[in-house]
């Protein structure tokens, strides 16, 4: 194979490695969430510490069981590996008065990690975590993604 022949080849095989490096980055990035959590199971308890939310939330949105959040990597975090925070996020319909929206609900959530000793790791390496509180912060609604 000649120079000129190879050249395609590598032209073709280094905009792969772009655009494999480019997915790894994305997927690695905060604002993409990762993982499945259940709207009922994991996120609704957070919401039911305040009660107008959680009225203004079940009053006004019909918001699907199944979403996403956050998941805390192995690397990152190696006794929390797997694990999810927020912010979530779930496809939900807002009944407004004319009619019924299609949108994307965002929970936020603030979070507090803890070493073995209960401790919360406040400066530091997170890789000492090994438990996670979240509390309710607020909620997003935006058009459907």
């Amino acid at each position: 194979m000649t120079r000129a022949e190879a050249m395609p080849f590598r032209k073709s095989r280094y905009s792969l490695i772009l655009i494999v490096l480019a997915a790894l980055f994305s997927a690695t990035t905060p604002a993409r969430a990762d993982g499945t959590v259940s709207f009922e199971q994991d996120v609704l308890p957070l919401i039911k510490a305040r009660p107008a939310f959680e009225k203004f939330l079940l009053g006004t949105l019909k918001v699907t069981d199944a979403g996403s959040g956050t998941r805390i990597s192995e690397q990152a975090m190696p006794h929390l590996g797997g694990a999810r925070m927020g912010p979530y996020e779930f496809k939900a319909t807002w009944h407004g008065p004319d009619g019924d929206v299609p949108v994307t609900l965002i929970i936020d959530t603030n979070t507090k990690f803890f070493d073995r000793a209960g401790r919360e790791i406040r400066n530091g390496s997170l890789k000492q975590a090994v438990s996670v509180k979240e509390t309710f912060d607020s909620i997003e609604i935006e058009q459907p993604r």
